[in-house]
């Protein structure tokens, strides 16, 4: 029995299982990972001997590195978004002549006419 990987490849269909990320799952990845690690940390000062990493349990590194993890997956994600959509951001909130680019000129600028220009050496 072939997987269902191995015979949406052969086909050359695309092979996306899962939903595309979207900022609503990188705010819920971000929360959840802030969650994660907030528990973490309110379950070590609830412990007697918070100071040394070695009496810290196992659950609540897990929760501290777990909470790293997803909030950065997040973060990430967000932060990818928000680079994207600066540019428009900036043409948005800057004023137009600030941000096209400068014309050039083919013709040097004329002088009006009398008005003499001395070279000195």
């Amino acid at each position: 029995m072939k997987s269902l990987a191995c015979a949406t490849l052969k086909q050359g269909k695309p092979h996306r299982f899962l939903p595309k990320m979207n900022i609503k799952n990188a705010l819920g990845f971000l929360v959840l990972g802030t969650l994660m690690y907030v528990s973490s940390v309110l379950a070590q000062s609830a412990e007697p001997h918070q100071t040394a990493v070695v009496n810290a349990s196992v659950r609540t590194v897990w929760l501290e590195f777990m909470g790293w993890v997803t909030g950065g997956i997040g973060f990430a994600y967000l932060g990818r978004e928000a680079t994207l959509r600066l540019p428009a951001l900036l043409a948005m909130l800057l004023p137009e002549r600030l941000l096209r680019p400068v014309e050039a000129r083919s013709e040097p600028e004329r002088l009006p006419v009398g008005v003499r220009v001395a070279v000195s050496r």
